[in-house]
């Protein structure tokens, strides 16, 4: 069995819903941590890492993502600034554009350009976003050559 890091949040929550009483909860939080078992820079650091690697999601939903787990907004901020700043979002949403619009060829350019431009916002990326990226890889596409995406955005 493969068990995942956990926040601190997480942990109390799992460990109250065990039955146990407060204090107690406590008390092992508090030796996990210690212990460095339990930690919210790392499980965050770990967790954006993650996404990014093997299910990337846009800035936003990786932080919505951090909050529901219970870290600290500072902490999230922190992490999300060092490991995926801005400009690594737009990289990320032409990696998907590039793969989505490629994996629907068969269809309409129409139904091509929504599908894709869906996609991404389902991924939690902002609609103008994901319209620019899906027009750019478009042209890439008519044009056999990937081009500067970065003037998109401009």
């Amino acid at each position: 069995m493969r068990y995942r890091p956990r926040s601190v949040a997480e942990a109390r929550v799992r460990l109250t819903s065990l039955g146990f009483r407060e204090e107690e909860v406590e008390e092992v939080l508090h030796k996990a941590e210690s212990a460095g078992l339990l930690d919210d820079d790392v499980f965050t650091r770990l967790w954006v890492e993650d996404r990014l690697l093997h299910h990337p999601l846009s800035r936003r939903a990786v932080r919505l993502e951090l909050a529901d787990k219970g870290i600290d907004p500072q902490i999230i901020a922190t992490t999300i600034e060092r490991l995926y700043p801005a400009d690594k979002e737009r990289v990320v949403a032409v990696q998907l554009a590039r793969a989505r619009f490629a994996r629907y060829r068969t269809i309409s350019r129409d139904r091509r350009i929504k599908r894709t431009v869906s996609f991404l916002t389902r991924r939690g990326f902002s609609l103008s976003l994901a319209v620019n990226t899906v027009r750019a890889v478009e042209r890439e596409e008519e044009n056999n050559e990937p081009e500067d995406v970065d003037r998109e955005f401009e």
